[in-house]
């Protein structure tokens, strides 16, 4: 026998452990995070969902069907829709990315627009 008792053999080989199974752990976490990245698609719907939501702002009524209509012409479903947000929020990294591009995207439509009622559209 090594003079170690049995108990402080376990807690010497959860201590030898936890760094380990933490590094594994936070690996895990930044892989997730890499897999959560939105992709242009979503962006897309996205700033669809929102400009309906601003062009229809006083009838409520108004938003939600259009909304659905978005959704639909995209193949999600409310709760798919959801379920993808709420991945995007839950990583920091990913949620930053997709504000970035969802900004970006509403830019870009803001200046076509300007273009468009320049030229008398």
């Amino acid at each position: 026998m090594t003079g170690i008792k049995t108990g402080h053999t376990i807690k010497l080989k959860a201590a030898l452990w936890l760094p380990v199974l933490a590094l594994v752990f936070l690996a895990g976490c930044r892989a997730e995070s890499r897999k959560v990245a939105p992709d242009a698609k979503f962006v897309d719907l996205y700033v669809e969902l929102k400009l309906a939501t601003v062009v229809y702002a006083n009838d409520l009524d108004k938003v939600n069907e259009t909304r659905r209509v978005i959704l639909a012409q995209h193949g999600f479903t409310p709760s798919g829709f959801h379920n993808q947000f709420v991945r995007l929020m839950a990583h920091p990294e990913s949620w930053r990315s997709f504000q970035e591009q969802v900004i970006q995207k509403v830019e870009e439509y803001q200046v076509s627009r300007k273009g468009d009622t320049a030229n008398g559209i």
